[in-house]
């Protein structure tokens, strides 16, 4: 499924209310995790970057309003897990992410113990959270990772280990936004391969064929990917917002009717405005 940009902007959370900054945090909050729970469960980077598309994925079809993101980050793990056959028990899951839940909101790390209530609450929410996202697919995916194309389009380039190895950086990188939903894996791993070939200052054939042509995508498209990717960089630190708390205290805060004080210069004696209409 690949999504336009329109249908980004207009997406289920948009239309529930959420501002852009807020589910934009939330995507790259949730993608992060995704990433520092993989690389604690020593999970192959196939496997996280399935994660993080099936995330995007989910969040193009449902509200982060309706679903948390700390659970749905759980479910396509574990989700990933299955889907590349890597053998990982769903304790690992729990107790990973709730070490990176603690650490990344600076809480005191507090280790679970399987006998501990919060241990299989985690544990159900892993599993109601994997039938979720399944159901939402109705248990068909198909997940094409765009970092298979990396190294032997590189290969037939001929470019230098160093360009192969900046160019996976820029593919983590692009995960984390919502380029995966947008475009074919072939376009995303093309501009990260033209984004580090320009870091690096290498040169790629352009006369008397594009090199961009045995990616079978445009020129176009390579700078309109490069450019959300460098966008990237540009974003504060995602973090952690419990959207339904927020929204709650944000109603409550716009409930409260503050008075409006006038001060005489001559006194401390200060007169409330009312808008009660006199008799």
């Amino acid at each position: 499924m690949y999504s336009v940009s329109e249908e980004i902007a207009n997406s289920p959370s948009r239309k529930d209310g959420i501002d852009y900054e807020i589910e934009d945090n939330q995507r790259r909050y949730g993608s992060h995790i995704i990433q520092e729970a993989g690389i604690l469960m020593k999970l192959p980077q196939v496997t996280i970057v399935t994660s993080q598309i099936i995330f995007h994925r989910f969040y193009c079809r449902q509200s982060f309003k309706s679903y948390d993101v700390k659970n749905i980050c759980m479910g396509v793990v574990f989700i990933a897990i299955k889907y590349t056959e890597v053998k990982r028990r769903i304790r690992d899951i729990v107790n990973t992410f709730n070490y990176v839940f603690q650490k990344t909101e600076g809480a005191k790390i507090e280790y679970l113990d399987t006998r501990e209530e919060l241990y299989w609450k985690l544990k159900a929410d892993v599993m109601e959270a994997e039938m979720t996202v399944l159901k939402e697919f109705g248990f068909l995916m198909k997940v094409e990772p765009p970092h298979k194309f990396i190294l032997n389009y590189l290969k037939l380039l001929e470019k230098s280990n160093d360009v192969a190895q900046k160019a996976w950086n820029y593919l983590n990188d692009s995960m984390r936004t919502t380029l995966s939903v947008q475009y074919k894996p072939e376009s995303i791993a093309a501009a990260s391969i033209f984004l580090a070939a320009k870091m690096l200052k290498v040169r790629l054939v352009e006369e008397p064929y594009p090199w961009w042509e045995i990616f079978d995508t445009t020129k176009e498209e390579i700078l309109s990917i490069s450019e959300e990717i460098n966008n990237f960089y540009n974003k504060p630190k995602p973090f952690y917002i419990d959207i339904e708390k927020f929204y709650a205290a944000a109603a409550a805060a716009a409930a409260v009717v503050v008075p409006t004080t006038i001060s005489s210069p001559a006194s401390t004696t200060t007169t409330t405005t009312s808008t009660t209409p006199t008799s």
